[in-house]
């Protein structure tokens, strides 16, 4: 049998917990539950970051170190922004844009080396290869969501 105290003592972990969940306290931090509202929430900022794998492929291309730079730090930035796009509610996607946000992440780091040390070709060329294969994976990565139902 309960004494008052455990009576009480019940109550408050109950009224906490329910206070915990309605007022954000869970684990969900507002995250995406379906396409739509995925889409208003981070679509904008994944196609930031696709747009910036190509400014840095050209400035990567015309070899101006300082553009280079300046391309990749945006990328830089902006991968930080799309990194809160995942995870995706749906698994499919999800995968797909956690590996081309992966992808990207290597290639931007080579990408800021190699404006730092632009004397180094062979850094700049790692960085090319590197962005080929992160907008490989961002292309896959929006079929995914375009077949995303």
């Amino acid at each position: 049998m309960m004494n008052n105290h455990s009576t009480r003592w019940g109550l408050a972990l109950a009224l906490a917990a329910v206070l915990g969940v309605s007022c954000g306290g869970g684990s969900d931090d507002g995250a995406a539950t379906n396409k739509a509202d995925w889409e208003k929430k981070h679509a904008s900022a994944v196609k930031v970051v696709s747009e910036d794998i190509d400014r840095s492929v050209q400035a990567l291309n015309a070899g101006q170190r300082p553009v280079v730079l300046s391309e990749c730090t945006q990328l830089k930035d902006d991968l930080a922004d799309a990194k809160k796009a995942v995870p995706v509610p749906d698994p499919a996607v999800d995968a797909a844009l956690s590996s081309a946000l992966a992808a990207t992440e290597t290639a931007m780091n080579t990408c800021v080396e190699g404006g730092r040390v632009a004397s180094d070709a062979s850094i700049v060329e790692k960085a090319q290869r590197e962005m080929k294969t992160a907008r490989e994976q961002y292309d896959a990565a929006q079929k995914a969501i375009e077949a995303w139902q």
